[in-house]
Parts: structure tokens; C-alpha cells; sequence
């Protein structure tokens, strides 16, 4: 029975995450753009435009975007976010996002692709540029530097919920002559309502009809340009086995013998 309930605390808290390997000719197109727009090569770049997005206004967008590029070379780069969907007898399509870094501040480049089917050559058909310097991002940080104190008790609840989960599990493993081990161990992680906080803004919404099952998480920005999210649920079943009121072993009541 205390194998079971491992069993139960292993599955819920272990998830396999697969990793999606971008497009290697996406991201060169897109660090390519990236490299023609700063550096002025306008020729170049408008030779991997998709021919319907071509105007005569063209050129000049390109150097109105170009005077938001950070000057000189960035200092590192990763891609942050990649996406590829095909469309049969279409092509595929791709959206690609890589941040570039330099000594004070960060870009974000955005392209979206266009590869016709049997091509085998990506098309732009839009990108775009956000520029933050390093005080602005701040602000996306998982840290609680300049967040209220409304901030700071919601996150120290979210990380207590699990605590508490985790606390009447090992009750629950336990308590001697307790029948039914696995299923008041998966009740240990029945949760009610969920929050959802923007940790950059500081916004909770809140689900009122839900139950959930763990219901902790903290989702990572992909990029210092997105904020995090913490997501929290009242521990219910967690409540109520450590109060004594769920997961109490029955103990058979012997007879009163009467005084003589």
C-alpha cells in the first residue's frame, strides 16, 4: 500500500516535457533578416519578402524599423519561441521568435514564414522588432522587487498549497489502519477554485467553478519579454485530511460492559 501511494505522488508530480527542435532553415532565414535589417542590406532583405507583400513603401519601412536596432553587435542570442504548421497542398507555415542581447538592453525579432509546397524555400511575409532596455524588463522577473504585498502573499500561498498537499500525503502513508490508502492520497492533491497571476501586472483571474488536481504551476516567460504566470488552488483535500475530517482510519467500537 506505501508503494501505491508513492506511486500516486510520482505521477502526480513528474511530467515528461518533449522538446521541439526548430526549423534549422527557419531560424537561419530569421537570424538572416535579422542580420540585413540592421546592417542596411534593404536589396537582400527584399529578395526574401514574399512577392505579395511587396509595395513601394517597402524600402522605407525598413528604414523606419532599422533606427530601433540597438547599435553594434549583440552579445548572445537564442531562439525563444518556434512554431511550424503545414497546410496540405498549401505549404508550411513558421513563426520564429529570437531575442538578441546587448551590453544594456534586449531585442525581440519576430518573423513569420512562408514555404510553398514543393519549394523548399522559406518567404517572409511579415517580422517584427521590440527593443527593452535591461530597467524595463525588470519588471518580468520572478523576483518580488518592486511587486505589492498582495503579490507577495498570493505567491507565498501558491507555494504553501503544494506544501500542505505533500503534508497530507505523507499522513495519509502514514496512518496505521487507514483503508484506501491510494485514493485519500490522490484526494490529498484535490484542490478548489484556481488563480491565475500575471506576476509582471499583478492581474489574478480567477476560476470559481473548478476543482483541480495539484493546481500549482509556475510557467517560465520564453523570453525576458513575457511575463511569468503562477497558477494556485486552495489545498481542499489537503485541509481536510490534516484537520482529521477525510482520511480518519474507522475503529470498530467495542461493547460497554455494564457495571455489576
Amino acid at each position: 500500500m506505501r508503494r501505491a501511494a508513492w506511486v500516486i505522488l510520482l505521477a502526480v508530480l513528474v511530467s515528461a516535457c518533449q522538446a521541439i527542435t526548430p526549423d534549422k532553415n527557419a531560424v537561419a532565414i530569421t537570424r538572416a533578416v535579422y542580420d540585413e535589417l540592421r546592417s542596411g542590406q534593404d536589396t537582400a532583405l527584399a529578395a526574401r519578402i514574399h512577392p505579395g507583400m511587396i509595395s513601394p513603401a517597402t524600402a522605407a519601412q525598413f528604414s523606419k524599423l532599422r533606427t530601433f536596432v540597438p547599435a553594434g553587435e549583440p552579445i548572445g542570442s537564442k531562439v525563444v519561441s518556434s512554431t511550424v504548421a503545414e497546410v496540405k497542398g498549401h505549404g508550411r507555415y513558421a513563426s520564429l521568435s529570437i531575442e538578441y542581447d546587448y551590453p544594456d538592453r534586449a531585442a525581440l525579432f519576430r518573423t513569420q514564414l512562408y514555404e510553398p509546397a514543393g519549394a523548399h524555400v522559406w518567404q517572409v511575409k511579415g517580422f517584427n522588432l521590440e527593443v527593452a532596455t535591461e530597467r524595463e524588463l525588470a519588471v518580468n522577473r520572478l523576483t518580488l522587487a518592486n511587486k505589492s504585498v498582495v503579490q507577495g502573499i498570493f505567491l507565498a500561498l501558491a507555494i504553501a498549497s503544494p506544501l500542505l498537499m505533500l503534508a497530507a500525503l505523507v499522513k495519509v502513508i502514514r496512518t496505521p489502519g487507514l483503508e484506501r490508502k491510494w485514493l485519500w492520497g490522490l484526494m490529498a492533491f484535490l484542490g478548489l477554485f484556481t488563480f491565475h497571476a500575471n506576476w509582471s501586472t499583478g492581474f489574478v483571474l480567477v476560476q470559481w467553478y473548478s476543482l483541480q488536481f495539484l493546481g500549482f504551476g509556475l510557467t517560465p516567460a520564453p523570453s525576458r519579454f513575457d511575463p511569468w504566470f503562477v497558477d494556485a488552488t486552495v489545498p481542499l483535500g489537503a485541509l481536510l485530511i490534516l484537520a482529521g475530517i477525510w482520511g480518519a482510519p474507522l475503529v470498530a467500537r467495542k461493547p460497554v460492559a455494564p457495571k455489576s
